[in-house]
């Protein structure tokens, strides 16, 4: 019997990661995020970024790596995920550390922290859900950082909406905000299952859609979203073996969005949809 994404969270993802081949992961850095990576980097040093359900992503060693951003975070469910990204990446040094404390945040107890990058091994919600000086412990720029910084310049969002349960979308939304500094910014990539042979391929996943309209219906009713632009949308079927594999799924049409999501440049304390 399949495991539900919904009823286990950890044991859906751990029998994905069991498999031969992990669909969502990419060799190559995001496309996507090469020509907008400058959005993710608007102050000229010290940007602080947070990728949620980041995989052993390589998006993550292209960020840690630039000169404008002094730390990452990432956060996955998977310790396995963190473990192959430190082996894939020598250059950053992450090591594994125990937290003194435990959390409900960290399902194995570990955190990794390398140069300019940090690994939570956890669930997502959990560490959302912390309070704001309790989550700083977890993603601070080392194990022995002092700093109790909570908030991000920026989110990287390439994989985690489109893999978190619909269910969830409009809490996730609210939460960017909290982790989110004033003026910050959001840069989201999501899946659109435009054309579809049947209802049940359009809810399926994940990846599960998201089209434009709901995008915009999920941040522009958070209170604190300043603008939501739809940078652009990209075929995702070009080749014959693509279109076949997911004409199996029942999808014809199958297209990338890009946003950029803006928050306002005010510190005042807003009132969220939780």
């Amino acid at each position: 019997m399949a495991v539900s994404i919904t009823d286990d969270v950890q044991g859906f993802w751990a029998a994905r990661w069991s498999g031969a081949v992990l669909g969502w992961h990419k060799r190559d850095v995001n496309p996507h995020l090469q020509k907008y990576n400058d959005l993710l980097l608007e102050k000229d040093e010290s940007n602080r970024i947070f990728v949620p359900l980041c995989g052993k992503s390589v998006d993550m060693a292209f960020l840690a790596t630039n000169p404008k951003v002094s730390h990452v975070v990432g956060i996955d469910i998977i310790k396995q995920a963190a473990e192959e990204f430190a082996e894939d990446h020598p250059a950053l040094s992450l090591k594994e550390f125990q937290p003194e404390e435990s959390c409900e945040a960290t399902s194995s107890g570990s955190v990794y922290h390398g140069d300019d990058i940090t690994i939570v091994v956890g669930d997502l919600f959990n560490l959302l859900q912390m309070e704001n000086e309790d989550r700083a412990k977890y993603i601070t720029a080392s194990a022995n950082d002092g700093t109790t910084s909570y908030l991000f310049d920026s989110i990287y969002d390439r994989a985690s909406m489109v893999a978190i349960d619909p269910s969830l979308r409009n809490n996730y939304a609210a939460y960017m905000g909290d982790i989110l500094r004033p003026g910050g910014v959001m840069l989201l990539v999501t899946l659109d299952r435009r054309k579809v042979t049947n209802d049940a391929a359009k809810r399926d996943g994940p990846p599960f859609s998201i089209d434009e309209s709901e995008v915009r219906q999920l941040y522009e009713s958070q209170a604190w979203v300043d603008t939501v632009e739809l940078l652009e949308e990209v075929d995702d079927l070009t080749t014959d073996d693509d279109m076949k594999r997911w004409e199996k799924k029942g999808v014809l049409k199958l297209y990338e969005l890009v946003f950029v999501i803006r928050k306002k440049n005010s510190s005042e304390p807003k009132e969220t949809q939780k």
